[in-house]
């Protein structure tokens, strides 16, 4: 499970970082979120959360990519383009907890390069 949430959590990191320096467009950046799929490895390892509270802070990486997977138009929308700084902050946080130490990326301002 570790090397999967992981993995998933980089990759995401990577697109947040890349659409905050314009390097994807919104509808680029939905689509590669939601190729991700979150939601089935959530379904894959959900008998194990049920049972091992040590992993709530994967289950909090999970559900944090779901919700983006499936509410990001709203996000934006709700909150303008920067709505991914805070989404990046969340999840280098959660991956620090669980003992990875997360890439290097940028908080610059959607916009400044």
């Amino acid at each position: 499970m570790h090397e999967t949430v992981v993995g998933l959590v980089e990759k995401a990191l990577g697109l947040m970082d890349a659409y905050m320096r314009d390097r994807l467009e919104l509808s680029q950046y939905s689509a590669k979120l939601k190729e991700l799929d979150a939601d089935s490895v959530l379904e894959k390892y959900k008998d194990d959360f049920k049972s091992d509270v040590k992993l709530i802070y994967y289950l909090d990486v999970l559900m944090i990519l779901s919700s983006l997977q499936n509410e990001l138009d709203f996000q934006v929308a709700e909150y303008g383009g920067n709505v991914a700084t805070e989404d990046m902050k969340m999840l280098r946080e959660l991956l620090h907890k669980f003992g990875s130490v997360p890439p290097e990326c940028s908080s610059t301002v959607k916009g400044e390069k």
